[in-house]
């Protein structure tokens, strides 16, 4: 998927049921989230990992913080709570509108509409605290590669950046289905592999799920001149991948 159909896709989803579009939940498809029931679970989130951050020995720079692929805001705001100034940003209009609208921190809270591969409206080494999680999944690897090393650029010497991304797929389809599906998955092209998931998925939103492998991830990070800090499992990609929380400085 381009970035363009990402745009506009994600936009689609800001409109028609944004919170759920951030933190899927059977239960609240079609607008069940309560605001603040939403907005709580980032503060949660963000307290456990400031504290994970801290417990690796590293002093956080409490100044400018980033909250890549904002979404609404849950995880911006919870930053607010801890830092300065902190930048949202996101591809999709309706949720730079929608965060904007829930904001409960102005002055603290900016949030920008970044359409590019690039983070080219940051000047390097701004931010001493980098945090994306169910984000970069969604994006191609080609454009996950520009990203993470967008990611180093702004980060500033000794700040943290943080960050979940799927390594590989686990199967669990077993019988002729099955080997048909995984079938497809590896060997078509992306047209055919695309239109087989709008099959499969019929009238439901298509969020498509991307990976990179770990070695991959760390090789790239070390190339840009970072430091791995700590990587850990995690299951934050569903049931049906494998991937890891990457702790990570300059």
């Amino acid at each position: 998927m381009t970035l363009k159909r990402l745009r506009r896709h994600w936009d689609v989803l800001g409109k028609k049921d944004p919170l759920w579009a951030v933190l899927a939940s059977d239960d609240k498809r079609g607008n069940r989230w309560q605001v603040d029931e939403f907005f709580a679970t980032g503060q949660g989130e963000i307290e456990e990992v400031t504290k994970h951050v801290e417990a690796l020995g590293v002093e956080l720079d409490h100044g400018n913080a980033l909250d890549f692929g904002c979404g609404v805001g849950r995880l911006t705001q919870a930053l607010a709570d801890r830092f300065e100034v902190v930048w949202g940003v996101d591809i999709a209009p309706s949720m730079i509108e929608r965060a904007n609208h829930y904001d409960r921190h102005p002055g603290t809270c900016h949030y920008r509409l970044n359409e590019r591969p690039d983070l080219q409206m940051f000047e390097s080494e701004s931010f001493g605290f980098i945090y994306s999680n169910i984000v970069l999944q969604h994006i191609e690897p080609r454009h996950q590669r520009s990203y993470l090393k967008e990611f180093v650029r702004v980060l500033a010497p000794g700040g943290v950046l943080v960050f979940q991304l799927p390594s590989e797929r686990i199967e669990r389809e077993s019988g002729t289905w099955g080997r048909l599906r995984r079938g497809i998955r590896s060997t078509a092209p992306a047209p055919i592999l695309n239109a087989y998931r709008r099959i499969r998925w019929g009238r439901r939103a298509l969020i498509e799920m991307w990976g990179m492998p770990r070695d991959e991830v760390t090789g790239l990070l070390r190339g840009e001149g970072a430091t791995i800090l700590d990587v850990r499992a995690d299951r934050f990609a569903g049931a049906h991948w494998a991937g890891f929380r990457y702790t990570v400085t300059k």
